[in-house]
């Protein structure tokens, strides 16, 4: 625990929007005490649904197997660029950002 993030729930309480700004821009999380011990975590709601999806994937041995299977296959060289894949460089795509138009989605029976 970091000292200079770790709270106790009361001086949370007393400076809760502050803390909030806090870790809503650094990304730091802090940790609430409560009787001296840790009780909770207050962190940035990014990090927090990064956290849950990776927990989500380490959880799915299926995804875990096809990424270490990718990551074999990356380091044997056995991969396509980005040009191969969509047939222009990675500064066209950028470049046609937002002037492509896409028709509206047929119904599907």
């Amino acid at each position: 625990m970091n000292v200079k993030t770790t709270k106790s729930a009361t001086e949370v309480r007393n400076n809760f929007f502050d803390i909030l700004d806090d870790v809503e821009k650094s990304g730091i999380p802090y940790t609430i005490t409560k009787g001296g011990r840790p009780a909770a975590v207050l962190m940035n709601a990014e990090e927090f649904d990064s956290w849950q999806e990776t927990l989500e994937i380490m959880g799915n041995p299926e995804l875990v197997k096809g990424i270490e299977e990718s990551k074999k296959e990356l380091e044997e060289g056995k991969y396509s660029s980005f040009e191969e894949v969509f047939g222009m460089t990675p500064e066209e795509a950028l470049a046609d950002k937002g002037k492509r138009k896409y028709g509206k989605p047929k119904n599907r029976r």
